[in-house]
């Protein structure tokens, strides 16, 4: 995955100690099932970092997303994932509106 790829998240669909579902729009770079990535916001930056992209879903189980594409992706952690903080910075936003509080996920190729 290249350092600039980006996936702007408009809803979480499931949200767990070890991983985590939403809907998201490529807005750059190409993201593939393997890549890793990190969760970061606007309002609080990088929330977790080490995840691993799981599962890709875009009119099927597809193995990328790329610029322009929407999808549903899921991630996994081996560490937790601080679902309580992602709760708390996405509380009072209605669904479909996340992407206003600046939710992505992006690019970590210094992960190990």
């Amino acid at each position: 995955m290249a350092d600039e790829a980006r996936l702007q998240i408009s809803e979480f669909t499931h949200l767990s100690y070890g991983s985590l579902t939403c809907t998201v729009r490529c807005l750059a770079g190409v993201v593939r099932v393997g890549d890793r990535v990190r969760l970061r916001s606007a309002a609080s930056g990088s929330m977790a970092g080490g995840l691993t992209v799981s599962q890709i879903w875009r009119y099927g189980d597809v193995p990328f997303i790329d610029l322009g594409m929407t999808a549903r992706v899921t991630v996994t952690s081996a560490p937790a994932i601080e679902v309580a903080a992602i709760k708390r910075a996405a509380e009072g936003t209605p669904a479909g509106q996340w992407h206003r509080l600046g939710f992505q996920l992006v690019a970590d190729p210094g992960a190990l």
